[in-house]
């Protein structure tokens, strides 16, 4: 289900993206652009890596993915934030 104001191309990164590791994540998408690390909390900046198909497919300047430790000590994505 979406959320208001959520795109359906946006959903379906989400879904691609969530839950995975670094690892994972890197196989999909590829690396990014910046990554800012804190001891429990990752941000990895993508630039122009997604696009709103329901917008005449403009481009997303950002998207950012919010990674934590899971129980295992493994970083996962938790948060996927598109602007």
């Amino acid at each position: 289900m979406l959320r208001p104001g959520q795109r359906d191309g946006e959903s379906l990164f989400i879904g691609y993206v969530t839950d995975k590791t670094e690892e994972e994540v890197v196989a999909k998408v590829g690396k990014p652009e910046t990554v800012d690390t804190k001891p429990n909390t990752l941000r990895w900046v993508y630039k122009k890596k997604t696009f709103d198909p329901d917008n005449q497919s403009l481009v997303d300047n950002e998207t950012i993915l919010i990674f934590q430790k899971d129980a295992s000590g493994k970083f996962k994505v938790v948060q996927v934030i598109f602007g």
